[in-house]
């Protein structure tokens, strides 16, 4: 726990930092008071696969940003200050039939609910969320940077992304563990896990074809930083296309 508080404290001290590059006026931006809602199908290469292939699935994709804080995914952000919120998160289940196909022998992970706070915006943000629903009672910091550009094209906009994730012992193990029991089933090593660490970038596309409806497009690579024999490839892609309603300015 000592190494993560002092991740916590440097992100709060870059969090202090005030930078034009990061924190615009979001009053000034095009996506302020402005949000989102549809349905994406999604390809997801898992780096838990253990047939390395693709697996579909419908997902909902959400999306808002204004004066009383953000929703992004499953993450949501009330603002009780100038750039710091209360948020709270879903995490769907990563290691679960539903989004991968596992090893034989190893059980799923639930989903688990979480509760933290945020500094920044939707776009530059430091988020510490803590699971309030007992699945794993661990911690993790993430940080993330976007960037919303218009393109030449009318109603064409990018979004690149980049983030990092710094997860505690008990989410380690939630997600990267494998017990006695299911080392015995799988014939995978037993494993137990400290902090770890894991990456993405991406970009997301939206584009307006007619009034309020858009397509949505989004391409994420990630990175495990685990030495799990349950991560079968250090690298995993998810790609989606879906509709969404927009609202807002």
């Amino acid at each position: 726990m000592k190494k993560f508080g002092v991740l916590l404290v440097g992100a709060m001290s870059m969090a202090s930092v005030p930078s034009y590059a990061f924190f615009e006026k979001p009053e000034d931006g095009k996506f302020y008071d402005y949000g989102f809602i549809g349905v994406s199908a999604v390809a997801d290469k898992s780096v838990y696969s253990a047939d390395n292939k693709a697996k579909f699935r419908l997902s909902p994709s959400t999306f808002y940003n204004g004066e009383f804080g953000f929703v992004e995914g499953t993450l949501f952000n009330v603002s009780v200050l100038p750039y710091v919120g209360l948020s709270g998160n879903w995490r769907f289940a990563e290691v679960s039939e539903d989004v991968t196909t596992l090893p034989k022998g190893i059980k799923e992970r639930d989903a688990s609910g979480e509760l933290g706070v945020t500094f920044g915006t939707v776009g530059a943000r430091i988020t510490l969320l803590h699971d309030v629903t007992s699945q794993h009672d661990g911690y993790e910091l993430q940080l993330y940077l976007a960037r919303a550009f218009e393109l030449p094209i009318d109603g064409l906009s990018i979004s690149p992304f980049v983030g990092a994730d710094f997860r505690d012992k008990k989410l380690s193990n939630h997600l990267y563990g494998i017990s006695a029991a299911e080392a015995a089933a799988s014939g995978l090593k037993a494993f137990t896990e400290s902090n770890t660490r894991s990456f993405k970038t991406g970009i997301t596309g939206l584009y307006e074809v007619f009034p309020n409806w858009n397509i949505l497009g989004k391409v994420k690579l990630n990175y495990h930083d685990t030495e799990s024999p349950l991560v079968r490839q250090r690298f995993g892609i998810a790609t989606s296309l879906g509709v969404v309603y927009s609202f807002g300015d």
